[in-house]
């Protein structure tokens, strides 16, 4: 009969079994008092455990806060935004520009033609205001003797009437000075009336009722008619006054130097030159912005002042000149021309580029020799190519399109017949609107010529 095992009976060879540890128990002491029994514990569960330290060689685990997190993120994409928004204002306040290109209408016509001004403005006509400048020079030449002279002050005086209607003045019409001294006009003329509060003024040349040297007054001088005080026609009195532009020369009472008449000619001639180039060199400095003055236009007088001792058979002769040039304003001039010369103008204000590409020339030769302030009308020739470009209210454009997107100037321009076209730059490149202040605005205007 075979031999049963037990599976617990069977191990592994050569592996020792195990001793179980024995399980201690309680051992239980009476208390001293007999009553009260004591537990008595193994030492090694009241024993005092070695200090166990991590293990760092192996992977950690480490926990965190979300939702910080979370937190923290969203800070830094708002300081992200606003630094990106703050970066992109300081830029465009930086670099920012808009620029306006206009493309103005315009026409180069061929002008060979007469015109005549007039010094009171009139509708469909030309119109001017003369211009005096006047300048006195001198010179020495020899004298071979003296002469008693006797001569009267001799000037020119601008006349006003600040009520409507035109006055006639007939020839030696008086005018007085503050002082009492009285000059009489040359010629008769006729004073405009005032126009939409404006004076009306006209010049008329006059000489002193007596000779002498206390004749001679200096610019801006006022007169008076005495003859309407007179008269008892205060109305016309208070109405109708007068003021020289320039001095009023020439008296003289007593023995003056003899000259040679070839040699007195020959030093007048030369003064005259010179005073006609240094008047000549003042026009443009002392003409008023937005007037067009022509050179061929101008028109000069001279007075010969009475000599004076220098020296020992020396004398001084001084030359005056008077210069007078009709003035056109600049817009009623190049719309006028418009009219005339551009046979599909149809209005608006129009502008001539370069007035000089113009040959001004009077029609009659003794204009350029004469008063013009006297002169009721000026007929002269226009020879030429002048451009003629529309004009257009550029503060007013700016003002339009402040604040509105850069697509409004399409329409905007439709509102300014004078403008062909226009195109916008704006930067920096996402701007889409025009800046709120029309200053900011900044128009460059092209004239775009034919292919």
């Amino acid at each position: 009969m075979s031999q049963k095992w037990n599976l617990q009976d069977i191990r592994p060879a050569g592996e020792a079994r195990q001793k179980r540890r024995p399980i201690q128990k309680p051992r239980i002491i009476s208390a001293d008092d007999g009553n009260s029994p004591e537990i008595e514990l193994d030492d090694r569960a009241t024993r005092p455990r070695p200090n166990v330290r991590p293990r760092t060689d192996g992977p950690q685990i480490v926990i965190e806060d979300g939702t910080k997190k979370d937190r923290n993120r969203m800070v830094l994409a708002i300081v992200f935004f606003v630094v990106v928004v703050g970066a992109a204002a300081l830029l465009s306040s930086l670099l920012g520009k808009t620029e306006l290109t206009i493309y103005p209408e315009f026409r180069d016509p061929n002008i060979n033609a007469e015109f005549t001004a007039f010094p009171t403005p009139t509708d469909g006509a030309l119109s001017y205001e003369v211009m005096t400048l006047e300048e006195t020079m001198e010179s020495q030449v020899q004298a071979s003797g003296k002469i008693d002279i006797q001569e009267q002050a001799t000037g020119i005086i601008e006349i006003s009437k600040s009520t409507p209607g035109a006055e006639r003045l007939i020839k030696n019409t008086r005018f007085r000075s503050p002082d009492g001294l009285v000059y009489r006009i040359q010629e008769s003329v006729v004073v405009p009336g005032a126009v939409n509060g404006n004076s009306g003024t006209i010049q008329a040349e006059v000489f002193a009722d007596e000779i002498g040297e206390e004749y001679n007054l200096p610019a801006g001088t006022k007169f008076d008619i005495p003859g309407f005080e007179e008269g008892g026609f205060m109305d016309l009195f208070q109405a109708i006054s007068a003021s020289n532009p320039a001095a009023i020369t020439g008296g003289f009472d007593g023995p003056q130097f003899q000259i040679d008449d070839g040699e007195l000619n020959t030093a007048r001639q030369a003064i005259q030159i010179e005073l006609r180039n240094s008047l000549l060199a003042k026009v443009d400095s002392n003409k008023p912005a937005g007037m067009i003055a022509f050179p061929g236009a101008v028109a000069i007088t001279y007075n010969q002042l009475p000599a004076i001792e220098y020296g020992q058979d020396l004398v001084t002769i001084r030359e005056q000149a008077i210069l007078q040039i009709p003035l056109f304003k600049a817009d009623d001039f190049g719309t006028f021309m418009a009219k005339e010369a551009v046979a599909t103008y149809d209005g608006g204000p129009v502008r001539v580029d370069d007035p000089a590409q113009l040959e001004f020339k009077y029609s009659s030769a003794t204009t350029s020799r004469s008063v013009l302030a006297n002169a009721n009308s000026l007929s002269f020739s226009l020879i030429g190519k002048p451009r003629l470009i529309w004009e257009y209210s550029a503060d007013k454009l700016t003002k339009d399109l402040a604040g509105l997107p850069k697509t409004a100037i399409s329409n905007a321009i439709t509102a300014y017949p004078g403008i062909e076209r226009a195109r916008v730059q704006v930067t920096p490149f996402w701007q889409r609107t025009f800046p709120e202040n029309p200053d900011e605005i900044k128009i460059i205007e092209i004239i775009e010529e034919a292919q």
